[in-house]
């Protein structure tokens, strides 16, 4: 049974679409990230999968209830990480984590989300005196004791170190291998390829990918090089034949399935010593999703 179904969702603020005729679903164990640039709409479409807010036209089911109006059905199967919330003003971080899960049926996972999370040095420490970085991890503890079955993440690593990063990456995928459906919106690409099954990319409030991550990146392979000029990739094209364009700092060509491309890379660095031309860097490879993205999105 499908978990999230959103289908042809559209949001609007007056007379401004926020989010126009998105469709996607998330199913059991597998993890989707929902990605797109400020402003595209992805808090927009969280908001109406956790029934804040109510689509202007479209419908989205969780379990195949309505989140706004059938809310007790499914509210301890879920567990929501917004951007940011509150809580009670005098709680202490175990006090708030055990609150939830006793509100979910599930006091007894209270200590296992404060341990999971990094919480214990905390745990007896008022809420409001914590960190971000700490604020954000007690986030992710209060929505791992309800989403056994889903978890919904906006944006959650937001704040966090490096290791608290990886941290939070590692719990997403030992849920999701434990067969709750996980949708998740990020700006970091990294974690999208680490941790996504697929990949819903919004743009403009409408969705300009629902792909596979690899179904994006798998591509036949590039030459990529570092430290040159847009200048200096014209004059490549038209000695080589190549087709090197701008993408990110890099200049960078895809490559023919009839050519190989370490020799056909050999030819272009060749040619580059000859001209007194040395790129910081080169390498072949397949795209990288930050490139999928670009393309998709018109940047």
């Amino acid at each position: 049974m499908t978990v999230v179904d959103v289908d042809g969702l559209s949001v609007r603020y007056g007379d401004v679409a926020a989010v126009s005729d998105v469709t996607f679903s998330v199913d059991p164990g597998e993890t989707v990230a929902l990605v797109g640039a400020n402003g595209a709409g992805k808090t927009s479409t969280i908001n109406a999968i956790v029934g804040i807010l109510g689509p202007t036209s479209g419908s989205v089911r969780v379990f195949g209830a309505d989140p706004a109006s059938d809310r007790s059905s499914i509210a301890r199967r879920w567990g929501v990480m917004p951007q940011a919330g509150g809580l009670p003003m005098g709680l202490k971080v175990g006090e708030c984590v055990a609150l939830f899960a006793d509100l979910y049926g599930r006091a007894s996972d209270a200590s296992g989300a404060v341990r999971d999370c990094g919480l214990e040095d905390v745990a007896s420490r008022r809420w409001r005196t914590l960190s971000g970085g700490q604020q954000q991890r007690l986030s992710l503890a209060i929505a791992l004791v309800g989403g056994h079955d889903l978890l919904i993440l906006d944006e959650p690593t937001a704040a966090l170190d490096v290791p608290g990063q990886d941290r939070v990456l590692d719990l997403v995928g030992e849920r999701s291998d434990k067969g709750a459906a996980v949708l998740l919106t990020t700006h970091r690409f990294d974690e999208v390829e680490r941790v996504a099954d697929r990949v819903v990319v919004l743009h403009d409030g409408s969705v300009a990918a629902n792909a596979p991550v690899s179904d994006l990146t798998v591509k036949s392979p590039e030459i990529r090089l570092g430290g040159l000029t847009v200048s200096d990739g014209v004059r490549i094209n038209a000695a080589l034949g190549t087709s090197f364009s701008v993408s990110g700092s890099d200049l960078v060509s895809p490559i023919a399935e009839d050519h190989d491309a370490g020799e056909r890379l050999q030819a272009v660095l060749g040619w580059c010593r000859d001209q007194n031309l040395s790129p910081a860097s080169a390498s072949v490879g397949s795209r990288s999703l930050v490139d999928a993205y670009r393309e998709l999105v018109g940047e």
